[in-house]
């Protein structure tokens, strides 16, 4: 088989792009010395615009209320992998002594949360009703190490992803959740129509939740290492449909 060779564009969302796309990208470059990486980080609905222009081969995408749906005839959707929500609190909280709480175990603290209107806001929001209660939102911010910073001063509680990695730079510990169903995103891979089934898509993909494997697999204060790959031999120009 040819050698895989031209420019192949990944985007993802912030954590996506931090996590798992850097990863992806070295090592299929490394697999593919005329393989052009390229990586861009945006927002869920930039990334369905950069596939629909052309400008990006694959997407990571969380799924929000404004996702396009699973049938949209532009787009080749599959589901990734389900990023558990993780509880952090004050390193000196009564609950910090746990392995594990449920959601409602937080229920009468004060919430950090994202903007209104943002997904974030809405991810946590939507948990915390399912657990039986609603938050009591006492504060507001987009960065994870911003509601980390807030919550280590003990003004409050927050949600995060697993796959956003902790800085030891907060007093603040941080819990797996339990019950049923735990809180988790739903993060898919999507392409153009018809992309999906190139083999470097494929690879990719592949990659991408070998990546996922080793994080979710660590505690979740650690930081995941990357998994050995071996090196592949191969010859094909990378030709997104049209």
């Amino acid at each position: 088989m040819d050698e895989l060779s031209g420019p192949y564009t990944l985007c993802g969302f912030s954590t996506a792009s931090t996590q798992l796309l850097p990863y992806a990208g070295k090592t299929l470059r490394d697999r593919h010395p005329r393989l052009r990486v390229r990586l861009i980080q945006a927002d869920p609905a930039e990334c369905f615009r950069l596939l629909q222009m052309e400008e990006a081969d694959l997407a990571l995408v969380m799924v929000t209320a404004d996702s396009p749906p699973l049938d949209d005839l532009r787009f080749d959707q599959q589901f990734l992998v389900d990023d558990p929500l993780d509880l952090v609190i004050p390193a000196n909280h009564p609950l910090a002594s746990r392995r594990r709480v449920t959601l409602a175990d937080a229920a009468d603290e004060s919430w950090v949360v994202g903007t209104p209107g943002g997904a974030y806001h809405q991810l946590t929001v939507t948990a915390c009703v399912a657990a039986g209660f609603t938050p009591n939102i006492a504060h507001q911010a987009d960065e994870w190490e911003t509601g980390a910073a807030i919550v280590s001063q003990d003004m409050g509680v927050m949600l995060v992803p697993r796959l956003w990695l902790l800085s030891s730079e907060w007093a603040v510990t941080r819990i797996w959740l339990s019950g049923e169903p735990v809180p988790a995103r739903k993060i898919v891979a999507a392409t153009r129509k018809g992309a999906a089934r190139h083999p470097l898509v494929a690879e990719t993909l592949e990659l991408v939740k070998a990546r996922c494997d080793t994080l979710y697999s660590n505690p979740p204060e650690g930081s995941g290492s990357a998994p050995e790959t071996a090196n592949d031999q191969g010859d094909t120009t990378y030709e997104p449909p049209a």
